[in-house]
Order: C-alpha cells, then structure tokens, then sequence
C-alpha cells in the first residue's frame, strides 16, 4: 500500500489494539479497500457478541 491518498489508523481501548487498523482515504475520510476476508472477520465478530 504505497498510496499517499490512504491512511491507516488503529483503535485502541486502554492502550491495546483493537481489531486490526482501518485504512481511510485522507481527503474524504471513508474507510477503503475491506476484503472479503476483513468482511466476514467482522461478521463473526458480530456474531459472537450478539449471540
């Protein structure tokens, strides 16, 4: 990724990351590129805490 339109942040809680980074564009500030695989992680994410 050696786009200079793109940013990466993480999310911490208490100083621990939390999940693995998002990837936003610097100008509008819209998360970029989820994968499939970064899709269904985040459904069994979601799983797992609902149910």
């Amino acid at each position: 990724m050696n786009n200079n339109n793109v940013k990466k942040i993480m999310i911490t809680v208490n100083g621990k990351p939390v999940g693995n980074g998002l990837v936003i564009d610097k100008v509008t500030y819209a998360p970029v590129g989820r994968t499939e695989e970064a899709r269904s992680e985040a459904s069994r994410a979601a799983s797992t805490v609902i149910g």
